[in-house]
């Protein structure tokens, strides 16, 4: 038969365990929302700066002509990518393997994804946000980008494709 004293001393010792890791657990969440690890959290979009457009006047912006933009040796090139109503512009992206990228998506209507099978680039596109990352295709292939968020009837005919191509030798 257990003592009484011991049992109630070692739930007591239990309970004060949780109760430090609880408070822990809170104080790591109260620092990561001060110091901006969930910008989602503070009005900001995983992955941007911040940026904003407007979505209804794309025209005024680099997403009026999506696509890729040369960049100078050794900077990333710009990729502007628009999602819309069951489609993505462009609707193929040719780079070739190594070349760095600073991909910049939005959305013209509705909350749509942004997933490319085969890397980890998987991202939400919300209207009137700019989702900007950075990303450098190492292999050549052809990566399929998939909406993974329900966006309407014709989602599922919503695709585009990065294709990779070997680097010139020069």
């Amino acid at each position: 038969m257990l003592d009484h004293d011991r049992l109630e001393r070692a739930e007591n010792l239990w309970l004060g365990v949780a109760t430090v890791m609880t408070a822990l657990l809170l104080a790591g969440v109260f620092v990561s929302f001060l110091s901006g690890t969930f910008p989602q959290l503070k009005g900001g979009h995983a992955g941007d700066a911040g940026r904003q457009v407007d979505p209804t006047n794309l025209a005024v912006t680099p997403f009026a002509t999506p696509g890729l933009r040369p960049s100078a040796a050794g900077t990333p090139a710009d990729l502007y990518i628009v999602a819309k109503a069951f489609s993505f512009e462009p609707a193929v992206v040719r780079v070739p393997a190594g070349q760095p990228l600073s991909i910049n998506v939005t959305s013209q209507d509705v909350i749509h994804g942004f997933y490319v099978e085969g890397s980890n680039i998987n991202i939400e596109v919300i209207p009137g946000q700019v989702a900007t990352f950075r990303h450098t295709f190492t292999r050549p292939g052809t990566y399929n980008v998939v909406c993974n968020e329900y966006c309407g009837i014709g989602h599922q005919n919503m695709v585009t494709r990065f294709v990779v191509t070997a680097p010139e030798n020069k």
